[in-house]
């Protein structure tokens, strides 16, 4: 057996485990809809004392019968049972169709907001830890419907173990034999069902990397984000070949366990079903031919009852294994909510912007198999007003250190100052409020223009920011050309009338966010890789203006758009190897000359 296979076996849970976690997934139903419960175990204890009267109501009929009791009283009775099964019956409906529906919603919002400022506390570092992340994923996504199935799993779980206990001392009462007979064909079943899950889960855990594979393969033909690059090249045809080749190991793996899974099925139908069942009908009939003492009634009850009591014992079994499934899943919830940032401090009271300074600042990305550095032993300061940019080559670690700076993630050693104070200090989220940040990867949001450039919510009081930050960013002609200006709706995901926006119509968009706040440190990372030659220029006039007395670090492959800094750092493998102004680096002939120089020469030609 492979290492992985006894890792995933390892983390089967034992009843104390799975107990645990469902009482921690209980609580929520307890805290936000506390009637949930009671409607639950009313409906449990209503079900499971409908299957003990049933019971004890065939006795008496076939009695009454059989004993020639007057019509009126029987149909008395028959009439409260019906009357019973009525209101149970009405319950039900009113509960699944109108009462779960609406709890239901109240849950899984609950659970989805906490699992959502969760996901905004995680420490960046998480989403490099690939396991930590698809468990992540997958609980978000489970999390709909998951609670809700917990609640009623339990529900029925509470209407068989009472079934069970009361139909149990019905049949010691009519015929210990018969009980007998029951729970050792039930202690079969178990024993076999348990064997028959085991091989079930040793099936999916070989089948859940296939399965993961076809569920990527599909889409990858169906998301909008690869159908440009499906229809170029020969990597469609490769991925449906591939999906041809992982089918296959998929067939493979259901004759794998084809056999195994019939055989034991097999044998648990014959041993736990037809058997007890044939057993306990011949020996009732036996017993009912040969003892005058057995009445119809109980010979109908017993029969009845004890058909019942099989039935429902080896549902508790069943909802034993669904509660297993379902601490799989609480599992990975509990992970996230009750997970403790890394990234945090105690002071919360964040000074203006004043300095930066890094101090033998070495960084390595966690979850690394080599656990190389990206940075080695940086030194930079830079002060208020300043305007610094950072370049190099792909790789270099400019991004790095950009996220290093906001403490998205904390350096392996080597410390970074904030006003002459280590930045672990504070509170990353007041620490981040004196920053603006735009990204290389930047991202618009299915939401107003207003929304995407407040970062948040909107009022009439920020119209003017908004409009000011929109020109600052030179997006005011594509606005103008907009019916509804600021208000209109980014992308078509939710609205028809959505505005698609080119790449760098988003960026402008993404660049304005920086302008419609007054942040005092400014971080722009490849703010004018979408743009033009000409709109890049138009941007650097106006980060020039509009962002006058503040402190602004660029990053940029286009060395015209550096060369308005203060002071330049070259980085160069994870180091920075040079640093001054253009003048002063151009002087020294080094790796950033010879970078300018390559770049005005494609320039020069591509004129």
């Amino acid at each position: 057996m492979s290492k992985e296979k006894k890792k995933e076996k390892e983390k089967r849970h034992g009843f104390i485990r799975v107990s645990k976690n469902l009482w921690f997934m209980l609580k929520y139903s307890f805290k936000y809809t506390p009637s949930y419960t009671f409607v639950t175990l009313g409906e449990a204890l209503g079900r499971g004392a409908w299957h003990i009267i049933i019971v004890l109501f065939t006795k008496y009929l076939f009695d009454a019968i059989e004993a020639g009791v007057e019509f009126k009283t029987v149909l008395f009775w028959v009439l409260l049972f019906a009357g019973y099964s009525a209101v149970l019956e009405l319950f039900n409906k009113w509960r699944l169709q109108v009462y779960v529906p609406r709890v239901k919603l109240i849950l899984h919002e609950a659970v989805q907001n906490e699992l959502y400022q969760k996901a905004r506390e995680l420490d960046q570092s998480c989403y490099d830890d690939p396991e930590f992340y698809n468990d992540f994923i997958w609980a978000i996504r489970e999390s709909s419907e998951r609670v809700a199935h917990i609640m009623e799993n339990f529900s029925i779980f509470i209407n068989r173990v009472v079934s069970s206990v009361a139909i149990l001392g019905l049949l010691v009462a009519m015929d210990w034999i018969v009980a007998v007979m029951l729970l050792v064909a039930v202690s079969l079943g178990f024993i076999i069902k348990n064997k028959l899950n085991k091989i079930r889960y040793d099936k999916n855990l070989e089948m859940n990397p296939i399965n993961r594979k076809l569920s990527y393969i599909g889409r990858v033909f169906y998301l909008q984000d690869y159908a440009k690059e499906l229809r170029q090249g020969g990597i469609a045809e490769h991925l449906r070949n591939d999906y041809k080749t992982t089918t296959e190991t998929k067939i493979a793996c259901i004759k794998k366990y084809m056999g195994r899974i019939f055989g034991v099925s097999l044998l648990s139908i014959m041993l736990t079903d037809l058997l007890p069942s044939a057993g306990v009908t011949s020996y009732l009939i036996v017993r009912y031919i040969v003892d005058p003492t057995l009445s119809l009634g109980s010979f109908s009850a017993s029969i009845n009852a004890s058909f019942k009591l099989y039935w429902t014992i080896d549902d508790i079994g069943n909802h034993f294994n669904k509660f297993h499934d379902h601490s799989l899943y609480i599992e990975k919830v509990k992970k996230f909510i009750e997970y403790e940032p890394q990234i945090k401090g105690e002071e919360t009271e964040v000074p203006a912007f004043e300095s930066l300074t890094v101090k033998n600042l070495d960084f390595a990305y966690p979850f690394t198999k080599d656990e190389k550095k990206t940075l080695k032993g940086l030194n930079l300061e830079i002060k208020r007003g300043d305007r610094v940019a950072f370049v190099g080559y792909n790789g270099a670690g400019k991004t790095t250190l950009i996220k290093l700076l906001m403490r998205l993630y904390d350096t392996t050693s080597g410390e970074i100052l904030y006003n002459g104070r280590n930045i672990k200090e504070y509170a990353p989220e007041k620490y981040r409020e004196h920053i603006g940040a735009v990204f290389q990867d930047y991202k618009v949001f299915a939401a107003t223009i207003a929304e995407n450039v407040m970062g948040g919510e909107y009022t009439d009081a920020d119209e003017e920011a908004v409009l000011s930050a929109l020109r600052a960013a030179s997006f005011d002609e594509k606005l103008q050309q907009l019916p509804n200006g600021i208000h209109s709706q980014l992308t078509t995901e939710f609205s028809k009338e959505g505005v698609g926006l080119s790449g760098g119509e988003s960026q402008k968009i993404a660049i304005a966010r920086v302008f419609a706040r007054p942040y005092e440190l400014i971080i722009m990372d490849e703010p004018s890789s979408a743009l033009d030659p000409i709109a890049e220029y138009e941007l650097n006039q106006s980060i020039l203006e509009n962002l006058e007395g503040r402190t602004v670090i660029f990053i940029s492959h286009r060395l015209s758009t550096t060369r308005m800094a203060d002071k330049i750092y070259m980085f160069d493998s994870g180091e920075i190897v040079e640093s001054g102004s253009h003048e002063e680096l151009m002087l020294m002939n080094g790796k950033y000359a010879e970078m300018y120089r390559v770049q005005a020469k494609k320039y020069r030609t591509a004129s």
